[in-house]
């Protein structure tokens, strides 16, 4: 495959699947229809590989270009001796050439940095896809934030109206001195605290959903309404930490590209002994003269050798920068390797706290709602009159068991990114 060929294949790779087709976000956003708005996006973050992508693949066509044609026209205007051989003899010696020029061999140093900079493409096309990972991640929370939102302010709701309801009770009674000053302050003080959170709850469901749009591009365009995913995976078994470590450090996208990165600088360590060495170059020309001489030619074609006899400084300072690039991708692998180690651990443990308060919440929810059976029972009879809080325990319970099962979700995530693949892949293997 020849250069051009290489370098039209690694373009369409990079930027194959930033195609960006914006439509207007649906009234009421399903999960899958988010992460798809992802997959198609471009971000800042994406654009930012982009142009380093540009970058080496400009360092590429100049790499190209140092061993193809150069083609030049030469003027050369002197003032020369007279000779005192040559008839006719004059002052002004000038010369007009067209000079081809090519490189046939560079000792190795071309191949070297050209394969040094594709080994780079294709490092950040895997940045790329690991850029996606995470930005499914940070969409997927601030959806479920949207959800979590709307939950929260329809329980400050329903707070609000069984805190004015004691109020205003304690207001009766107050004014029929069944109760005190003190009395009525607290239950005003209680309500004014429910009333201060219902607006915040309020103004977190405007918040919620302009994070989220401003995640995925779209800062103009307010989902009104969210719908939550399939959740029944949550219950599936961990796998064991041995074999997700395994899995990671043999898949996780960010790993891959750094151990690209090392190969990159090893080739361009190679590329470096080679700077300064032995070239062969073509040349062809052709001449016009201002006078001529039986010993001038108008066309001359030469193959041309040249071996450096000393390296200079410079060569020398290029081997050691390519060096300690090389020392220090070895050591950026090392580390990244070691935190994703940690990563994997820290949320593999997570997902087991988060499935014990799964059962917590479970019970919670259980307990509560029989409560609220029962406040309804002794209300019905006159016997007491709770039946607001229970209301409102119950759903307190609801909103701590989807907030737990959000993260959850999201910690999943998290497990399927470090093995280099989207969550709907990760429960598929």
């Amino acid at each position: 495959m020849s250069f051009i060929h290489r370098l039209i294949l690694l373009a369409a790779l990079l930027n194959g699947s930033s195609v960006f087709a914006e439509t207007v976000l649906p009234e009421k956003l399903s999960f899958d229809q988010a992460m798809k708005i992802v997959d198609q996006g471009k971000y800042y973050d994406v654009l930012l590989a982009q142009a380093d992508a540009e970058s080496v693949m400009s360092d590429l066509l100049k790499i190209n270009g140092q061993n193809g044609f150069k083609i030049d026209m030469v003027a050369l205007a002197q003032y020369v001796e007279a000779s005192e051989v040559v008839a006719q003899s004059s002052n002004e010696d000038h010369k007009l050439s067209v000079l081809m020029t090519k490189n046939l061999l560079d000792s190795g140093y071309s191949d070297k940095k050209e394969q040094s900079a594709e080994t780079k493409l294709k490092s950040i096309r895997l940045l790329m896809q690991q850029i996606r990972l995470k930005k499914r991640i940070e969409v997927a929370e601030k959806f479920f934030a949207i959800k979590l939102s709307d939950m929260k302010f329809a329980l400050d709701n329903e707070a609000i109206s069984t805190a004015y309801v004691k109020f205003h009770k304690t207001q009766e009674r107050n004014s029929l001195k069944q109760s005190s000053d003190v009395d009525l302050l607290d239950a005003q003080f209680e309500y004014q605290k429910v009333r201060a959170r219902r607006y915040e709850s309020e103004t977190m469901q405007r918040i919620s959903r302009a994070r989220f749009s401003e995640s995925i591009a779209r800062p103009n365009d307010l989902p009104v309404d969210v719908i939550v995913p399939d959740l029944s995976f949550l219950k599936r078994k961990r796998p064991e930490y041995e074999d997700l470590v395994k899995l990671a450090l043999s898949n996780n996208l960010q790993l891959q590209a750094q151990k690209l990165q090392v190969e990159s600088a090893v080739h361009e360590l190679a590329a470096s002994k080679k700077a300064g060495g032995s070239t062969l170059t073509s040349e062809l020309e052709w001449a016009e003269y201002t006078y001529e001489t039986p010993s001038r030619n108008n066309w001359r074609a030469a193959i041309k050798f040249t071996m450096p006899l000393y390296e200079n400084d410079a060569v020398k300072s290029l081997r050691a920068s390519a060096l300690s690039n090389l020392q220090r991708q070895r050591i950026k692998l090392r580390q990244t390797e070691a935190e994703i180690r940690q990563q994997v651990l820290e949320n593999w443990q997570r997902i087991y706290v988060l499935n014990a308060h799964q059962d917590t919440d479970a019970v919670a929810e259980e307990y509560r709602e029989l409560y609220q059976d029962r406040s309804r029972a002794f209300y019905e009879m006159e016997f007491r009159t709770d039946l607001g809080d229970s209301f409102v325990r119950v759903s307190e319970a609801r909103f701590e068991k989807f907030k737990n099962n959000f993260e959850l979700f999201v910690t999943w995530m998290k497990l399927a990114m470090l093995t280099g693949t989207t969550l709907e892949e990760y429960i598929q293997q």
